[in-house]
């Protein structure tokens, strides 16, 4: 496991990055959706000829989003959307306009590739009082999902062990901290996305880094990980969290979602 950070303008290192070395790009671009001096839209020409051209030919692009913003993500290369995500935050944002229309409680995840890439789906598990029972009626085939005690269909005996394949909308809690980038992603959102679309060993980027979430769920799961981040304070907190993400991986700590 290796990490490269770089404290520079994205546009600057993305082409020093060797071809088809990177097996998954994820980045929190900034939205343009405030008046904020950093919140000013990359434009997506400039980010996609290096995208293309370091991504192996199975590598995911995620890319997040706020509408009005999302739907230029998907304009920018429409070919290559395949589809999204949804994450619920706990903490919604937008009360100063809440008078005129209502909170945003969610952001939008876009999965773009060319070719099908790794997915490791993240089961969980719900209520035992939801579970599923009995057994199957009629004529049907064997799947994961009955337990053969005959040969005839009407003899599957059908098991739910509660777990349930990972739907479109993720919940995962907000972070708070002093002086936390305001649109930082959760380290748990990070680690879920990170093991359901890469293996251990794999190369991240992340070209607008922020404080790290990204780089440290990378790290801690074993994979390596390039970081680009503009504006030198969030570098500082990004390459220190990082590096105690380090620590806690050669201690052999494991982390779940």
């Amino acid at each position: 496991m290796t990490y490269t950070l770089f404290n520079a303008d994205c546009r600057k290192i993305l082409p020093t990055i060797p071809d088809k070395s990177v097996d998954l790009i994820f980045c929190d671009l900034p939205y343009g959706t405030t008046d904020c001096d950093w919140d000013i839209v990359i434009p997506m020409e400039h980010l996609w000829p290096d995208y293309l051209r370091i991504a192996k030919e199975n590598a995911p692009i995620i890319l997040t989003g706020s509408q009005p913003f999302t739907n230029y993500l998907i304009n920018s290369n429409p070919k290559l959307f395949r589809y999204e995500l949804i994450w619920y935050k706990t903490k919604a944002s937008g009360f100063l306009n809440a008078k005129i229309m209502p909170n945003k409680s969610h952001e939008n995840i876009l999965i773009f590739y060319r070719k099908k890439p790794y997915y490791n789906p993240i089961k969980y598990e719900i209520d035992p009082r939801y579970r599923r029972k009995g057994k199957t009626m009629g004529q049907g085939k064997d799947s994961t999902l009955f337990r053969i005690s005959g040969e005839k269909s009407e003899n599957y005996q059908y098991i739910d062990d509660g777990s349930r394949y990972p739907d479109s909308v993720l919940c995962f809690p907000s972070e708070s901290e002093p002086g936390m980038h305001p649109t930082q992603k959760p380290l748990r959102l990070m680690r879920f996305l990170l093991k359901s679309y890469a293996k251990p060993g794999s190369m991240i980027l992340d070209n607008c880094m922020g404080q790290g979430s990204t780089g440290i769920a990378a790290v801690e799961l074993g994979m390596d990980f390039i970081g680009v981040e503009q504006r030198a304070d969030h570098f500082k907190k990004a390459e220190s969290k990082i590096a105690l993400a380090e620590k806690r991986y050669n201690l052999g700590m494991i982390f779940d979602t």
